[in-house]
């Protein structure tokens, strides 16, 4: 066994023939482990550096890892950019949110629902349902009240009995408020599945929506869409809403705490991966480090 899984992490490549970055290549590894453990077979875990019987299998692949980074394979990560104060003024002020038509507030309310409830990728928006979505008003203010179900971090099971799932009360204030725009769109769905198909619009009814379910491919571009429509320029994919969440809040001040509690993670150390100075921080950071400018 030895022999083959060195054999394996020293000559598997990707489709079109290029060798793996190094995580990539461990993860790889760590799947090969878990289908011996749904295979029944948990005498061998050639990952534990207790098991001496597949030293040499480690060092190899250790060495692996460090060839693969000396070639500078997976030294650029390539991460989603959140959607800065800017940015989202402008999505505004293109049309691109607000309730002009069926479309510009599903728009609107896919972005909010990313960055107000810390929503991720393309899963946890196609499960969404009406019922989970509540508009209020109590001695604090108006608000949108957000109730989670099982998702990436929370699965409901034994495992997670001392965890409780999301249970988001966000108060909106401002001429843009949010709730405003939630009511509608809850009125002109109904009931039942969250994202549909926006219809045409007439005179009678601005905000139409067909029966079936948002298609999953056209859910999964749905970030990129908006933005391409907005001018906005970067690399932006659906998880730059959830980025979008964790990055204002930081950036804010907001107890780590707080923070997690708003994205659903579970650890310090996933939250802090948001944790990303934005361009104008690394500008400032930039200035000081700059050779002095010269003086006429």
């Amino acid at each position: 066994m030895n022999y083959w899984l060195e054999r394996f992490v020293m000559e598997t490549r990707k489709q079109n023939g290029d060798e793996y970055p190094p995580k990539s290549l461990y993860y790889i590894v760590c799947g090969l482990l878990r289908h011996c453990r749904d295979m029944n077979v948990h005498d061998k875990n050639f990952l534990d550096q207790k098991d001496g019987r597949f030293a040499h299998f480690r060092r190899v692949f250790d060495a692996k890892m460090k060839d693969s980074l000396s070639k500078g394979l997976g030294t650029k990560v390539r991460r989603a950019d959140p959607v800065s104060d800017d940015d989202e003024e402008k999505l505004w002020a293109n049309g691109v949110f607000g309730t002009t038509n069926s479309t510009s507030l599903q728009y609107t309310v896919f972005f909010y629902n990313c960055k107000l409830f810390g929503l991720r990728g393309r899963d946890e928006h196609r499960n969404l349902d009406h019922s989970q979505f509540e508009t209020g008003q109590d001695a604090t203010g108006r608000f949108i009240r957000f109730t989670g179900r099982n998702n990436k971090t929370f699965k409901g099971g034994l495992g997670d009995l001392r965890l409780d799932n999301k249970d988001i009360k966000h108060y909106a204030r401002g001429p843009r408020c949010i709730v405003d725009f939630y009511e509608t769109y809850l009125k002109a769905i109904g009931s039942g599945v969250f994202y549909r198909k926006p219809l045409i619009s007439d005179v009678q009814d601005k905000h139409r929506y067909g029966k079936s379910a948002l298609g999953v491919n056209k859910l999964n571009g749905l970030m990129r869409e908006m933005c391409e429509k907005g001018g906005l320029v970067g690399n932006f994919t659906n998880h730059s809403g959830k980025r979008t969440c964790a990055t204002a809040l930081y950036q804010a001040g907001i107890d780590e705490q707080q923070i997690m509690e708003r994205t659903g993670h579970r650890s310090t150390k996933g939250v802090r991966t948001y944790k990303t100075a934005n361009s104008n921080i690394q500008k400032r950071v930039s200035d000081v480090l700059n050779p002095r400018p010269i003086v006429i």
